[in-house]
């Protein structure tokens, strides 16, 4: 996953007034990670589409922590499966909260350092995460009935394993630059490698 040109565009920075003792005068959106050695697009979330219910296989519930760390939420954009449970902490010394919006619905609120709230993942859709305390605070999480889905780690790569031989529609999303779409024919045992090449998107 890598971005196209020659500019590497910086996150967001917004200026903070609320407990900057803690959260700093400055924050971030996060909204672009950029590796400068090869444009690789941190955070993309990758994920197949429409899997027919014979091709998902069993598996054990996970689960995902959603700290309140340094004034952000960690990690920034997660992929979960139905039934997984999000573990809302937090790690700060002041309140937060953790507002589901979408595919999840919860207000849940943090006021002590180290206090821990679990909610499970009851259906699928993407889910935008905020903080009523700290307006810059948000995060993304995709939530989908199977577990074929991925995020792109710092090198904008992805891998995503035991996929069964079929056709398939798989979805790219980024927080800024939007969807992305591929069809893939897969056979049995056989790996295939997707390179995917974003564009700024201007107007």
């Amino acid at each position: 996953m890598r971005l196209a040109g020659d500019t590497v565009p910086q996150p967001t920075r917004v200026r903070n007034t609320t407990d900057p003792g803690v959260c700093g005068e400055t924050q971030t959106l996060q909204d672009w990670v950029i590796s400068r050695d090869n444009r690789g697009i941190q955070n993309v979330i990758v994920a197949l589409a429409d899997v027919p219910a014979e091709k998902i296989p069993p598996r054990r519930r996970g689960r995902l922590t959603l700290d309140n760390s340094d004034c952000r939420f960690v990690p920034h954009v997660s992929a979960l499966t139905v039934g997984d449970t999000i573990e809302a902490t937090n790690s700060d010394p002041i309140l937060h909260n953790t507002h589901l919006y979408g595919a999840m619905s919860a207000n849940i609120a943090l006021p002590v350092k180290g206090m821990t709230v679990r909610r499970i993942a009851g259906r699928a859709g993407m889910v935008i995460v905020k903080c009523d305390v700290h307006g810059w605070m948000q995060a993304f999480v995709r939530v989908d009935d199977h577990p074929f889905q991925a995020v792109t780690d710092a090198e904008g790569s992805f891998r995503i394993r035991d996929i069964p031989a079929g056709v398939y529609v798989v979805e790219f999303w980024h927080e800024t630059l939007g969807w992305e779409r591929r069809r893939v024919r897969l056979e049995p045992g056989q790996t295939q490698r997707l390179e995917i090449e974003y564009s700024v998107r201007t107007g």
